[in-house]
Parts: C-alpha cells; sequence; structure tokens
C-alpha cells in the first residue's frame, strides 16, 4: 500500500477529516512534514477539504532557521498553498517560565498552530507525526513509567489535532519524497543527541530494530491494542456509580482517580495514584491537598476534587484565658485547642518526666498580661525550652519540613512579651514551669497547664504535601 492510499485509510478509520473541513499542515520543512504537505496536497479535491500551511520560526538557530522558513514559503507557493509564519521567542519563554528548550518550543509551537486555526474559524490542525515518532514516543513512556495509557503512543485524533501520515514509516516519507523529486531541509538539531528523543532515535531504536526487524510496526500494534483496552475502560467507567468505585480492583479504580484529576487539570504520577487509592479504599473521611487550594475529599469511599479556601488568606486572632478556658474550637483551620490543668501526679511519685510529655507544658504564672491566641505570622520568633536561642518560625518549620498548608494554619500563643507557645514545637524557655525543669519534689505550687491541638477526625494535616 502507497503513503497516500495509507493516509487514505487513516483518515478514514479515524473520521479525521469531514467534507468541507479546513485543515493546516503544519510544516517545518523537515522530510515528515513536507511529505504530509503533499499527500494532503494531492488528496484534498478528492476528500473534500480546502488545505493551510503554516510555519513556526523558532529563532533558535540563526541563519538555519530562517532557511527552513524561506524554503517552506518557496514550497507553499509552487503549490499554491497560502501559508502563515510565526517568529517564537523561546529562549526568552524558556528563560521566564523556567522549562528546557525542547518543551518551551512545543508549547509555543502549538500556540500558534491554535492561534491560526482560531483564524481559519476552527481549522483542523495536521501534524507530521509517524509510525517512528509513535514507536519512539512509546520507549520514551516506558522510561519514565506509565501505565498502559502511555502504551498508546500518539493518539491520531486528539480534538482538533489529527495525525494523517502515523500509519506511515519514515522509510516510506522517504521513498514517496524521493519518487516526487522533492526536495526538504535538514534541522542539523535532529542529528545531535541533546535532546532525548534524538537519543531514544538514534541509540535505542537501532538496537531494539537488531532484535526485531519489525520493531516499529510491533509498538504499532501494541499501541491500537493498549488504545483498544483503555477504550473499554473508559466506557466502563461511566457505567459505575461513585460510591460503588472502590468495589472493583486498581486498575478500574485508578482510572477513576486519573480521570478525576485530569478534569481538574492536576499532575497525575504513580505515588499520587497509590495514595489516593489508599485513601479512597481505606479511609472513611480525609482531604489530601493536591495543589494550591485544590483537594482530594474523600467520603464513604467516594473521592471529590474541590476547591477549598487557603490558609494564607485567613487571619485569626481570640484572646483567651488560660485558666478559664479549657477547649477553643477554631473552625477556620478544622483544630481545636485542648487547655488542661496538668496532673502533679508524676512529680508526687518522684518520676522522671519524659520531655516529650512536658514540652507544652506552661507555668501560668510567669505570663505577662493578655494572652491572645492566632495563626502564625510573618517574622513570629520563639525561645523554645533547652534550645538556649531565639528561632524564627519559619525556620523552624522548615526544619519540620512542614507543608504551607500546615505553616499557614500553624497557632501561636503570645503574652505581652511575645510568643510563649507554637502548636508545631511547644513552650517558650520563659514561661517553663520551674517545677518540671529543676525540681523531682513531691509537690508543686505553680498553675501548670498542657496545651494540645486537636485536628477535626477527617482531616489529616499531616498528609498535605
Amino acid at each position: 500500500m502507497g503513503v497516500c492510499e495509507t493516509v487514505r485509510e487513516t483518515v478514514s478509520r479515524y473520521d479525521m477529516i469531514p467534507r468541507g473541513s479546513r485543515v493546516i499542515a503544519c510544516l517545518s520543512g523537515g522530510a515528515d512534514s513536507v511529505c504530509l504537505l503533499r499527500v494532503l496536497e494531492m488528496l484534498r479535491n478528492d476528500l473534500g477539504f480546502s488545505l493551510y500551511a503554516v510555519h513556526v520560526n523558532h529563532c533558535l538557530r540563526g541563519e538555519e532557521s530562517d532557511r527552513d522558513m524561506h524554503f517552506c514559503e518557496e514550497l507553499c507557493k509552487g503549490l499554491d498553498i497560502p501559508l502563515s509564519v510565526y517568529h517564537v521567542d523561546v529562549k526568552g519563554y524558556c528563560a521566564e517560565k523556567g522549562t528546557s528548550t525542547e518543551e518551551g518550543a512545543r508549547i509555543l509551537r502549538y500556540g500558534a498552530f491554535d492561534t491560526e486555526s482560531q483564524k481559519l474559524g476552527g481549522a483542523l490542525i495536521a501534524t507530521a507525526h509517524n509510525k517512528g515518532d509513535n514507536s519512539e514516543t512509546v520507549i520514551f513512556n516506558l522510561a519514565r513509567g506509565t501505565g498502559i495509557r502511555g502504551l498508546r503512543g500518539i493518539p491520531p485524533k486528539r480534538d482538533s489535532i489529527i495525525r494523517p501520515l502515523l500509519g506511515v514509516t519514515r522509510a516510506e516519507i522517504e521513498d514517496l519524497l524521493e519518487t516526487l523529486g522533492q526536495d526538504f531541509v535538514t534541522d542539523s538539531t535532529n542529528l545531535t543527541e541533546e535532546y532525548s528523543r534524538n537519543v531514544i532515535r538514534h541509540r535505542v531504536v537501532p538496537v531494539l530494530e537488531g532484535i526485531n526487524g519489525n520493531f516499529t510496526e510491533a509498538v504499532s500494534r501494541l499501541s491500537e491494542s493498549a488504545a483498544e483496552d483503555e477504550e473499554y475502560f473508559e466506557k466502563l467507567l461511566e457505567t459505575i456509580p461513585h460510591n460503588e468505585i472502590c468495589g472493583y480492583p486498581p486498575s478500574v479504580r485508578k482510572r477513576y482517580i486519573r480521570k478525576l484529576l485530569s478534569e481538574a487539570n492536576v499532575e497525575c504520577s504513580y505515588e499520587r495514584l497509590s495514595i489516593l487509592d489508599g485513601k479512597m479504599v481505606s479511609e472513611k473521611n480525609a482531604k489530601y491537598q493536591l495543589k494550591g487550594d485544590i483537594f482530594a475529599v474523600f467520603t464513604g469511599g467516594v473521592m471529590e476534587i474541590k476547591l477549598l479556601p487557603s490558609y494564607d488568606k485567613i487571619s485569626f486572632e481570640k484572646q483567651i484565658d488560660l485558666l478559664h478556658n479549657d477547649e477553643i474550637v477554631i473552625p477556620e483551620f478544622d483544630k481545636t485547642v485542648i487547655i488542661r490543668r496538668f496532673c502533679n501526679d508524676i512529680l508526687q511519685r518522684g518520676g522522671n518526666v519524659q520531655r516529650k510529655l512536658t514540652n507544652h507544658l506552661v507555668s501560668c504564672d510567669k505570663i505577662q498580661g493578655v494572652v491572645t491566641l492566632r495563626n502564625k505570622r510573618d517574622g513570629d520568633r520563639i525561645c523554645f525550652h533547652n534550645r538556649g536561642v531565639t528561632t524564627k518560625l519559619k525556620k523552624h518549620f522548615n526544619a519540620l519540613k512542614l507543608s504551607e498548608r500546615e505553616r499557614n494554619s500553624a497557632l501561636v500563643m503570645e503574652d505581652e512579651m511575645g510568643i510563649f507557645w507554637c502548636e508545631y514545637g511547644g513552650a517558650a524557655e520563659r514561661v517553663f514551669p520551674e517545677s518540671i525543669a529543676f525540681s523531682q519534689s513531691t509537690s508543686c505550687s505553680e498553675n501548670i497547664f498542657e496545651i494540645s491541638v486537636r485536628k477535626t477526625a477527617d482531616n489529616d494535616y499531616r498528609d498535605y504535601k
């Protein structure tokens, strides 16, 4: 089967180009994209669509980039195909966004494609991905450790993007261009191993082809099989009530979770899938921070993605009386502060008092003035018991590796002398009970209180990443 026949079959199989469509060929000037343009040009009358082209000058290779652009201009002029050229600043974009050159170029390139598509009233965007590209993508996904979804490789059709050459090999592309006597340009960066895809193309694929001479075709069949499996699971998920997902095996549950994350535009990793799946199965009520204000909320085996208020936007402050308050509920942070008079039985028995038991004890006799309970603020400091130095809470929280949410909701108590207690750390040296610090006597006369924090049952803050 020739290239044109293969493309015709691919277009028909996936219903890529309805009659009357406008199609933009993404033209770099390389062999693959030139082949795409020529094949679409030969099929446009028969299949009934209008053909356009777009070239993106990434401005990364100086004169060579301009050479590619001029080649595309002359090619489209000779074929009477309208061409739009976009210049993008890849280096500037990558410096601003902190991304790799390869990723930055891809983002800007597809941005230009989308812009041109909108100008043409929602035209289809045809890229020149072929069987070889698909094999490289599958290998790359294997190296990243993706699941069956990654084995699907490059989808033939996604939204307005179509890949008519996906059933064609590179050898077939080169043969067609030779038959047509059609020139093309070569991007010098494709010959280097600066990018991961080039390493796969130059090193990995040849080794695998040495094992199986029909490797590219074998990967193509694997991709089709994986796509069929994924399509089945996607349809299955649509039939399962949310409250019954937990009754299905991990392969179904994790696809359900992945679908929710995708819809919320949240990154989905193997580790995150495993954590969320475990919570959905084992915890009746829990929350897990995904990013920013976005949380996975679990209720009776059902997972939902919800937007919850960020604690950095909440300020809590309340004057309290340690002698008369016992429980202070703080719904803003799903916490309750518990204040209990410390029992002297341990001292009376002459036993050793463990530090874990005492680091949240304060002597009310040492507190100066009004006591305020509030959440942490920038610049807060405290000199913890047995530390000998005043420490910024920010530095202390960094050492504890607290999440941003934990930091912003961390509670402190202060009097006229400053902060004397912190939720994540305990009491300051100046309010620590002398009876505990220096005495093993049989009794003490200090008003000693233990301060603790109880988190709401359905909210485990240590889960926040």
